[in-house]
C-alpha cells in the first residue's frame, strides 16, 4: 500500500502544496511529449499562476497532483456560529515534494495518433416500462454479512427515546429532541417547538415573524440572518407539572413526524404531542387527570372566547393577545359527550391560562390568527390534527413528469373533513390542481424558506417534469443534448490529459486514504476518466486495463478491508464507519455519527454506476456480483420504503423540504443544517444512474424525480438569482446561501470563509447533474458578481473547480482554462481529473455553438 504524508485538518485550502503519486519510467504511459495540441487555445490565464509544468521532467515519469481534499463537513453547532469558528476539514499536503512509486500502474496507453477525425455520441434517455411505484423497496434481506454487526458507541441518545424496534431517524427536523438534554427546538415549519423544564414545564411552541440580519460581508450582503429561539408564544403545559416530575418521552420517530409526550412521572397522565412537518395547528392531547395549562413567556394581554359557525361541534375557540400584539387561536375540542359548557379557559396571570378541570381525550389546538376574513378555515380546520405524513408516487412509461403526495394521516374530525397545512413555495409551484384547489389565501412566515402557504386538505399533491437526457455524460441546459460532438484535436488532448492521470496506482492511491469521504472523491474521479476512455475516446485497451484498476479498488471495499471497515451500527440501524469506535464520533468527518452519509456515499454509488456500465459493455457481470453491497449503501441513506426494516426511511432526504440534510447526530439551537448541496444532488444523481444499470427502474426514476424536485429547491433556497423572491432581499446578493440551517442562514462554510469556498462548496462535483441543477443564468450572475474578481487569484484546487463551474454558461473560457499549454495540476481538487474537465468544457463548448 501507498502510504501519503500526513494531513493537517486545520491548514486551509488556499495553503495546500502538492504531493505527486509519479509512475515509474517503466509504467509511464504518456505517448507524446506534450500536453497540448498543436491548436490548443491559450486560455486567459492570470499571470499570477505558475506557468511551469508539474511533469517529473527527469525521469519522462508521469506525475498526478494529490490536490486539497474539500469537504461540507459539519460538525456539532450551535445558534450562535460566527462564520470564522470552524476549522478546516480540508487535507493539505506537505511543504516539499514527496514522490512514491506504484506498484503498479496501467501498461497500455490511448495512441493518440489514431484520433484523426471528429467525434459524434449520441446520447439518449433509458426507457420506463408500464406503471412504475418510485417507492419499491431497494432491498428487504439483511445487509450483507460483510459489515461486522456492532453498536454504535455514542451515547448521547437522551432517556425516553424509544422508536419499538422501528429503525431511529438520525438526520430529521426532530433530532435536538432525541439527544442529550433534549433542549433545543424541533422545527416543523412553519413553526418550532421546545421543551422547556425550567420557570415553564412542557412543550413550548414559536412562530417567528421578523428575522435578524448580520452585517453586511464582502458580497455586500447580510453576513447571516437567523430568529430568535426557546421563546414559547404558547407553551402546552399543565397545573400538575414541576421541575422534579416533568418528563418527556420520543416515540414513533418516522421521516416526517414523531410524537413528543409531556408525563407527570406516572403512566396515567400525559400530554401527546404529534410534531410533523407542515402542520397547520400545534395539538396536544392531555390525557388522564392532567388540568390544562396554557403558559406564554412573551405574555397575556387578554384571552376571549369568540363563537364561529364554520366550527365542529364541541369545540370552544378563543383569541388570545399576546404582549406583541400577535393574535393566536386556541381551540379546546372536547370528547364525545361532553358539553362545551363544562369546560372554560381562564387568565390567571399575565404568563398563564388554566382550564377548570381535567378531561380526558381533551384536545387543545393553536395557530397565530391570519387575517379576519381567513380566520374561518382554521376554524373549519380545528379538531382534525396529522399523526404523521407518508410519501407516494408513480412514474408512468413514455411521459415526461412524475406525480408524487405527501399524504397526512389525521386524526380527530373537523367542521371540513380536512385539517390546515401549510406548503413551501417549491411545492406551492408544483402542486396540482387536487390541492390547489383547497388554497386558503392564508401565509406564514417560515425560519429560512419564505413565506408559507396555507391548504385545508389532507394532502400535498405535486407533479415534476422529468429531465430524462441527464446521464453518464456531459449535460448542460446551454448545449443541444441529443449528441455530443469533440473535435480530433480535443479527443487527442482529451487522451493525452487521461494517459497521464491513468498512470499511477489507482488501487493504491485509493486505499491509501483514511476517509471515507476522500476515498470516494478520488474513486469517483477516476471512475470519470474511465468514463470517458470508454464512450468518448472509445479505446477498447485502456478502457479494460483501467476497469480493471477501479473494480481492485472496489476489492477493498466490498471486502470490507479499508482502513476504518463499515459496521452495520445495530442501535441506529445503517452502514456506518467504524472510526467512531474508538469513541472520537467526529473522526472520518463525523461519519460514524450518521454526518454526512449522502455526500461520502454518493461519490461510492456513482463511481459503482460508471464500472457497472463501462463493465457491462464489454460483457461484463460486476454489477450483478456486487449489487448488494451498492445496494447497502443506497439503502442507508435513501431506503425508500417501510418495508425495508434494516434502515430507517430517507435518512438524508427531506421529501417536505426538496432537500437533504448532513448534520446526523448533533444538536443544534438552529436545526438541522447543510453545507454542500451540490454533493447533495450528486448522491441521488448517482442513484439514478446506479437504478438504471440494475434494472431498478423505481430507483432510477426516484432519482430523476428527486433530481427535479431539488433543482425547484435548490434555486429558491441555496442559489440566488436577483430576482429571487423568496429569501430577505438583504440576504441574496451572496448568491450562495451558505450553510443552510433550519433556523439560519450562514454566509460562511465550516473550514473558512474564502469567498471560493463558500461559492465551491455547491459547486463540486461537476457533473452532468450539475447542468440540470444549476441553471447557467444563475451561474452567471454568480459568475459576473463575485466570482470573475477572484478567479485570477486562485491557483488551488478551487480553480479547476470554479472554471469548471463557468462551463455551464461560458465553455469556451472553461475550455481554454483546462487547454492551455501553461495547464498545472496545482489546480485540481483531489476529486476533479484534468480529463473530465476538457470532456465536460469541450462538450459544452462544441454543443452551443
Amino acid at each position: 500500500m501507498v502510504t501519503l504524508p500526513a494531513v493537517s485538518l486545520l491548514t486551509a485550502i488556499g495553503s495546500y502544496t502538492n504531493n505527486y503519486l509519479s509512475a515509474s519510467t517503466s509504467n509511464a504511459v504518456l505517448t507524446t511529449s506534450s500536453t497540448t495540441t498543436s491548436n490548443a487555445v491559450t486560455p486567459e490565464t492570470p499571470s499570477s499562476l505558475s506557468s511551469s509544468s508539474m511533469y517529473v521532467s527527469t525521469s519522462n515519469a508521469v506525475s498526478t497532483a494529490s490536490a486539497p481534499s474539500t469537504s461540507a463537513h459539519n460538525t456539532a453547532s450551535t445558534s450562535s456560529l460566527s462564520s470564522s469558528s470552524k476549522t478546516n476539514p480540508a487535507g493539505t499536503g506537505s511543504s516539499s515534494s514527496s514522490f512514491v512509486t506504484p506498484s503498479s500502474a496501467l501498461s497500455v496507453s490511448i495512441t493518440t495518433g489514431t484520433l484523426s477525425g471528429a467525434h459524434t455520441i449520441a446520447t439518449s434517455a433509458s426507457a420506463a416500462s408500464g406503471n412504475i411505484d418510485l417507492f419499491q423497496p431497494v432491498g428487504t434481506d439483511a445487509p450483507l454479512d460483510v459489515f461486522k454487526r456492532e453498536e454504535l458507541d455514542f451515547t448521547g441518545l437522551a432517556s425516553g427515546v424509544d422508536n419499538d424496534k422501528v429503525a431511529y431517524q438520525t438526520n430529521k427536523f426532530y433530532v435536538n429532541m432525541m439527544l442529550n438534554k433534549q433542549s433545543n427546538p424541533a422545527y416543523t415549519f412553519p413553526y418550532s417547538f421546545f421543551y422547556t423544564n425550567d420557570d415553564y414545564h412542557g412543550i413550548g411552541m414559536t412562530h417567528t415573524t421578523n428575522s435578524t440580519f448580520g452585517s453586511d460581508d464582502s458580497a455586500g450582503a447580510a453576513s447571516y440572518y437567523s430568529n430568535s429561539i426557546l421563546v414559547g408564544s404558547v407553551i402546552f403545559s399543565a397545573t400538575s407539572l414541576t421541575t422534579s416530575n416533568t418528563k418527556i418521552e420520543l416515540t414513533d420517530m418516522l421521516d416526517m413526524s414523531a410524537l413528543v409526550t409531556i408525563t407527570d412521572g406516572t403512566d396515567s397522565n400525559y400530554i401527546d404531542l404529534p410534531l410533523v412537518e407542515g402542520m397547520g395547528f400545534g395539538t396536544a392531547i392531555y390525557n388522564g387527570g392532567l388540568i390544562p395549562q396554557l403558559n406564554s413567556q412573551v405574555g397575556f394581554t387578554s384571552v376571549v372566547a369568540e363563537t364561529s359557525s364554520a366550527l365542529a361541534s364541541g369545540i370552544i375557540k378563543y383569541r388570545a393577545t399576546l404582549s406583541n400584539s400577535v393574535d393566536w387561536l386556541i381551540y379546546v375540542v372536547l370528547p364525545d359527550n361532553v358539553d362545551t359548557s363544562s369546560f372554560k379557559l381562564s387568565v390567571s396571570s399575565v404568563n398563564t391560562v388554566v382550564g377548570n378541570k381535567a378531561i380526558d381525550g381533551l384536545i387543545i389546538q393553536a395557530a397565530p390568527a391570519p387575517k379576519s376574513d381567513l380566520v374561518s378555515y382554521y376554524d373549519e380546520g380545528s379538531g382534525m390534527y396529522p399523526l404523521n405524513c407518508t410519501i407516494q408516487g408513480s412514474y408512468s412509461s413514455g411521459g415526461s413528469s412524475a406525480s408524487y403526495s405527501l399524504v397526512y394521516n389525521t386524526e380527530g374530525m373537523s367542521a371540513s373533513g380536512y385539517t390546515m397545512i401549510f406548503a413551501l413555495p417549491h411545492q406551492v409551484e408544483s402542486l396540482s390542481s387536487e390541492t390547489s384547489n383547497h388554497a386558503t389565501g392564508i401565509s406564514l412566515y417560515s425560519p429560512t424558506k419564505g413565506n408559507m402557504y396555507g391548504f385545508l386538505y389532507n394532502s400535498l399533491v405535486m407533479s415534476e417534469t422529468l429531465n430524462l437526457d441527464v446521464g453518464f455524460l456531459p449535460y448542460a441546459e446551454i448545449a443541444s443534448n441529443s449528441s455530443l460532438s469533440y473535435t480530433a484535436d480535443q479527443l487527442k488532448l482529451i487522451a493525452q490529459a487521461a494517459n497521464s492521470e491513468l498512470s499511477v496506482d489507482i488501487p493504491a492511491l485509493i486505499n491509501a486514504q483514511d476517509s471515507t469521504y476522500t476515498a470516494g472523491k478520488i474513486i469517483d474521479k477516476y471512475a470519470y476518466i474511465l468514463l470517458t476512455v470508454s464512450d468518448v475516446i472509445e479505446d477498447e485497451g485502456v478502457t479494460k486495463t483501467a476497469l480493471t484498476a477501479l473494480k481492485d479498488a472496489f476489492n477493498t471495499w466490498t471486502n470490507n478491508t479499508q482502513l476504518y471497515p463499515f459496521i452495520y451500527d445495530t442501535k441506529f440501524l445503517g452502514i456506518t464507519s467504524s472510526a467512531g469506535q474508538t469513541g472520537d464520533l467526529d473522526s472520518d468527518y463525523g461519519s460514524p455519527h450518521y454526518n454526512d452519509h449522502h455526500f461520502h456515499y454518493g461519490y461510492f454509488i456513482h463511481a459503482a454506476a460508471v464500472v457497472g456500465y463501462v463493465d457491462a459493455k464489454l460483457g461484463g457481470t460486476w454489477a450483478k456480483e456486487n449489487k448488494d453491497w451498492v445496494n447497502a449503501l443506497v439503502r442507508d441513506v435513501a431506503n425508500p420504503s417501510s418495508k425495508d426494516t434494516y434502515f430507517p426511511v430517507f435518512r438524508s432526504f427531506d421529501w417536505f423540504h426538496g432537500h437533504s440534510w448532513a448534520s446526523g447526530l448533533s444538536d443544534s439551537g438552529d436545526g438541522l443544517n447543510e453545507e454542500s448541496s451540490s454533493e447533495d444532488y450528486n448522491c441521488y444523481y448517482g442513484m439514478k444512474l446506479w437504478g438504471s444499470v440494475i434494472g431498478d427502474e423505481s430507483m432510477q426514476f426516484r432519482g430523476d424525480l428527486m433530481l427535479a424536485i431539488m433543482k425547484r429547491s435548490m434555486n429558491k433556497y441555496f442559489y440566488f438569482q436577483s430576482d429571487n423572491t423568496v429569501e430577505p432581499s438583504q440576504y441574496i446578493g451572496n448568491k450562495v446561501a451558505g450553510i443552510t440551517f433550519m433556523n439560519k442562514l450562514a454566509y460562511t462554510t465550516y473550514f473558512g470563509t474564502n469567498t471560493e469556498y463558500i461559492h465551491g462548496i455547491h459547486m463540486l462535483p461537476i457533473t452532468a447533474a450539475s447542468g440540470l441543477i444549476r441553471e447557467s443564468a444563475f451561474v452567471k450572475e454568480e459568475w459576473n458578481s463575485i466570482l470573475s474578481s477572484i478567479i485570477g487569484s486562485l491557483d488551488s484546487g478551487w480553480a479547476s473547480i470554479l472554471r469548471m463551474n463557468q462551463a455551464l454558461f461560458d465553455p469556451s473560457s472553461a475550455y481554454n482554462f483546462y487547454s492551455s499549454s501553461s495547464w498545472s495540476d496545482d489546480y485540481l481538487d483531489n476529486g476533479q481529473s484534468r480529463t473530465w474537465g476538457l470532456t465536460f468544457s469541450a462538450a459544452l463548448l462544441n454543443g452551443s455553438s
